[in-house]
């Protein structure tokens, strides 16, 4: 699918900003303009800024995509060092869902897509993380949103144990959420992404989901995957569902 490009011009007024703002922040990296014109006009890619500003993704894309993934300064209440811990906040989270009023019959999907992209992290990364283990999970349900990074071996690699001759982020991405894996439980991941996208396509839930250098977006009520280069590398993957 074709990206479509805002102008900066645009983008300001999306975000509530000034240009100089956007510029400013293009040079820091806070927001990566993707293209720049000759006469040095920048354009922004949609869903770049269909997901930002926003506080918790921010925080748990700077953990997934920083060189050391430091879990000092990350609240304790938003990661989950094992699965077991992870369990009992899912748990937790379904209880809040279930008791805000509107959230009845959306909440069982939400928990249950959540709970495939967390176990994925701990299930095929079991004695294999690079440096930290673990992962956060943030919500925020009055906005209904929620984000979950981890920083494992990510999907490329973790698929190249049973598709040996797969070579892009990209691909390895495609075929996470939309082929059926053979072989050991560990070598498998991604079997749960195609259930994570089947929930998706049929329900008011949308998700973006990046692993390494390739981020998806799949919409409320479409099963059309928007797979695109991404501008910062993330170490595992990193979910952002909206419901």
């Amino acid at each position: 699918m074709d990206e479509k490009l805002i102008s900066i011009g645009e983008a300001a007024e999306i975000l509530k900003v000034s240009v100089n703002t956007l510029r400013r922040w293009d040079e820091s990296g806070k927001l990566r303009a993707v293209r720049k014109s000759p006469d040095g006009n920048r354009f922004y890619r949609e869903i770049d800024l269909t997901f930002f500003p926003n506080t918790l993704y921010e925080i748990a894309f700077k953990w997934a995509s920083s060189s050391t993934g430091n879990v000092s300064g990350i609240p304790p209440r938003i990661y989950s060092e094992n699965s077991a811990v992870f369990q009992t906040r899912l748990g937790k989270f379904q209880t809040e869902l279930q008791e805000t009023p509107g959230l009845e019959e959306i909440f069982p999907l939400v928990v249950s897509i959540c709970g495939e992209i967390g176990g994925n992290s701990f299930d095929h990364n079991i004695g294999q993380w690079p440096d930290v283990s673990g992962i956060l999970f943030l919500y925020d349900i009055p906005n209904k949103e929620v984000i979950l990074a981890d920083r494992g071996q990510g999907i490329l690699t973790t698929l190249k144990k049973a598709v040996l001759n797969l070579v892009s982020h990209e691909e390895a991405i495609s075929i996470a959420f939309t082929e059926i894996i053979s072989g050991r439980t560990k070598e498998s991941r991604g079997n749960g992404l195609k259930y994570v996208r089947s929930v998706v396509a049929a329900n008011p839930i949308s998700l973006r989901f990046q692993s390494g250098a390739a981020q998806l977006e799949i919409k409320h009520n479409s099963s059309d995957l928007n797979i695109t280069n991404a501008i910062q590398y993330v170490r595992g993957c990193i979910a952002f569902i909206k419901f």
